[in-house]
Parts: C-alpha cells; structure tokens; sequence
C-alpha cells in the first residue's frame, strides 16, 4: 500500500510539476538569452534547429517548426541582423541556400552560456548509472514525441479554426 502510495505521488509529480517546470524553465532560459541578443525565442529555437542540422535550408525550418516560410524569412533575416547566423549558396546546386551559424560577437556572446549549461548537465549525468540513463533517456524521447504529436495536433485545430 505504502509503495502504491509512493508511485503515485512520482507519477504526479514526475507527469506534471516536474514536466512543467522543466518546461517553463527551459522557455525562461532561453528567452534570456533571445533578449540579451535581441531576437526572439522562436529565432533561437530556429538557431538550434541550424546548430544541430549541418545543411539546413529555409524549408528544412519551416518543416521542423511548423512555421511558415514567410515566418522563417523573418526569423532568418532577425537572426542575420542580429549576426548570429549567415545565408550561404550551396557549391553544387546555387538554388539552394544554408542557413550557417555566423562567427560574431554574437554568438561569442552566448556560446559561453550554453558551454556551461551543457558541462553542468553532462556533470549531472555522472550522478546516474547506465541503466538509469537509459530509462531516462526512454522517457524523455517519448515525452518529445508526445509533444510533438500534441503541438501537430494544436497546429491543425488552429489551421482548421482559420479556415472557418
């Protein structure tokens, strides 16, 4: 009973204040970072996307944010104005154009913040073992992938509700 109890209390607190927090955390964080370089959240979002993704086109953007190419345009061109990314022509087909992290004060700027934050959380993992890394790990690619199928849900009742 006791250990029913328990279970209980972890599912609450792990499904919805732990989840939340992590959440609204993680928005704060970098929204910070978005003011101190004076873009918005969703360019810094783009920005990773652009980190993360090698060769990266406006398209590629607007799949994975679920924003549209007009929105991406803008957010590329906050990011270029703000130095922290450059568009580039690819080599072998000049249609295509890369979005490309820029070397700047910029982003010599923040990439110290985000240093540190990855050195604290690679610190943190030490704390856990193999296995509970893995199980870790389980349920965070399943929570993204609840969320993901959530924000396309959300995206198409807004498409549907404009179409009204």
């Amino acid at each position: 009973m006791r250990d029913s109890r328990k279970r209980q209390e972890l599912v609450r607190q792990v499904g919805l204040e732990v989840g939340r927090e992590i959440g609204a955390r993680t928005i704060l964080f970098h929204q910070a970072i978005a003011n101190m370089v004076g873009v918005t959240i969703t360019d810094m979002k783009c920005l990773d996307y652009v980190d993360r993704g090698g060769d990266v086109t406006a398209g590629d953007l607007a799949r994975l944010t679920g924003l549209t190419t007009g929105a991406i345009t803008a957010a590329i061109d906050r990011l270029e104005k703000a130095g922290l990314a450059r568009r580039e022509r690819s080599e072998t087909d000049r249609r295509k154009v890369f979005i490309r992290i820029a070397a700047s004060p910029a982003t010599e700027k923040i990439g110290p913040i985000y240093d540190e934050l990855g050195k604290e959380v690679s610190a943190l993992t030490t704390r856990y073992s193999t296995r509970e890394l893995e199980t870790i790990k389980d349920f965070c690619d399943r929570t993204i992938a609840i969320m993901r199928r959530q924000t396309e849900k959300v995206m198409e009742l807004e498409k549907r509700n404009r179409q009204e």
